[in-house]
């Protein structure tokens, strides 16, 4: 039997069971502290079956970290958060773009953007444009369909793969760039279902957890 790789780089956050700041003082709400190393998805899941709702991560995610690792594990956990609905205390560092930022505005928004003086508006157009299920897939039998709509517009993919859930499992951790065929980084990198940090790459949509019923996301 295979096992499950882990992320890349430990990531260590600060748990409550509420996001309200004057609930989070009440006996109770702190959940304690966790230091993902393992597989992401099985721990997320585990934090949300235990009333989880806030994670605050201890270290900046910094997108010009040439080697990436840190990063990739970090937007790894952001992403599985996000996806259990769970919200995410963070920020971000990432040189000066006019939308460097858009393929992660799928993830929880994070408190603060260092772009510079670009970060601020980054930063808020991020809060005011963010909504649930705006990147997410769904295994179906034979394939992966991923709906994004992180440009403003929708877009339907469907990846048919009959071993889809192996294909993807390493990139939902963080995987060295190095590690995959050239063809496959490239074709899944101008997706934009791969975001690269450094010698990393991650898988960026988040599997939605119930599936929307909604006029403004197909």
């Amino acid at each position: 039997m295979s096992t499950v790789a882990g992320l890349p780089a430990h990531v260590p956050m600060t748990l409550w069971k509420d996001r309200d700041p004057a609930a989070m003082r009440v006996r109770g709400m702190y959940a304690g502290r966790v230091n993902v190393t393992g597989d992401p998805l099985a721990t997320v899941s585990r934090l949300a079956a235990d009333g989880v709702q806030l994670a605050q991560l201890d270290d900046m995610v910094d997108l010009d970290d040439p080697g990436g690792a840190a990063a990739v594990a970090a937007l790894a956990v952001i992403r599985e958060l996000t996806s259990h609905g769970i919200a995410v205390d963070w920020t971000l560092r990432m040189s000066v773009g006019p939308a460097g930022w858009r393929p992660l505005s799928h993830l929880h928004p994070p408190a603060a953007v260092y772009a510079g003086s670009a970060g601020d508006g980054i930063a808020a157009e991020w809060r005011d444009t963010f909504h649930i299920a705006k990147c997410g897939y769904r295994l179906g039998p034979g394939f992966i369909e991923i709906r994004d709509r992180r440009t403003g517009s929708f877009r339907r993919l469907v990846i048919r793969n009959p071993n889809r859930e192996e294909a993807i499992a390493p990139l939902l951790r963080g995987v060295r760039a190095a590690s995959l065929a050239p063809t496959v980084t490239e074709r899944y990198l101008r997706a934009d279902l791969l975001h690269q940090v450094g010698r990393y790459v991650w898988w960026t949509p988040y599997r939605i957890r119930r599936w929307p019923l909604s006029s403004t996301i197909p």
